[in-house]
């Protein structure tokens, strides 16, 4: 009999600890999983900005482009105006050259 008692015993505590293992485990299961979820959520986090920096470059980028052209635009701007001013200088000179030799001529 006492056999059997401590038989039943055993089976009773094994019938006991059964549920508390399998919550155990669903426990460390959930643990896992919500650290599964931050890890998914850092590497996004993460690329979302590296992303937004990416986004940031190519506006700087867009940006210093835009300046370049504007200097390029305003050296052109500057080379025509002196240009024009060259051509009116000589058109200045031949008109003086002109009435100096006319006023010889006379």
């Amino acid at each position: 009999m006492n056999e059997l008692t401590q038989e039943r015993s055993r089976l009773h505590a094994s019938i006991v600890k059964s549920p508390l293992v399998v919550y155990q485990l669903a426990s460390n299961m959930n643990e896992l999983t919500q650290e599964r979820s931050r890890l998914h959520a850092s590497i996004v986090k993460s690329a979302f900005q590296l992303h937004q920096i990416a986004n940031n470059m190519n506006e700087l980028t867009q940006e210093r482009s835009r300046m370049h052209a504007s200097i390029v635009k305003s050296a052109l701007v500057i080379q025509e105006k002196s240009r024009n001013m060259n051509e009116l200088t000589q058109e200045r000179s031949r008109i003086h050259a002109n009435i100096v030799k006319s006023a010889l001529a006379d």
